[in-house]
């Protein structure tokens, strides 16, 4: 499952766990796996790092 999370890079489309796209703002080196990303309807700024019950679920 990690290697698919290899493709990530900023401006990359995701679906997350409840629902929502958004767009990947930021990666941080030392948690790739967990970027900061910008929901595309809110414009809300959401650290997965940080908020631990999202999480990505699917590249789009």
């Amino acid at each position: 499952m990690l290697s698919s999370f290899a493709n990530f890079s900023i401006g990359s489309r995701v679906k997350l766990n409840n629902g929502f796209i958004a767009e990947i703002i930021f990666i941080d080196a030392g948690s790739q796996t967990r970027p900061v990303v910008k929901v595309m309807d809110s414009g809300q700024i959401i650290n997965l790092g940080i908020n631990r019950e999202l999480y990505i679920e699917e590249i789009l």
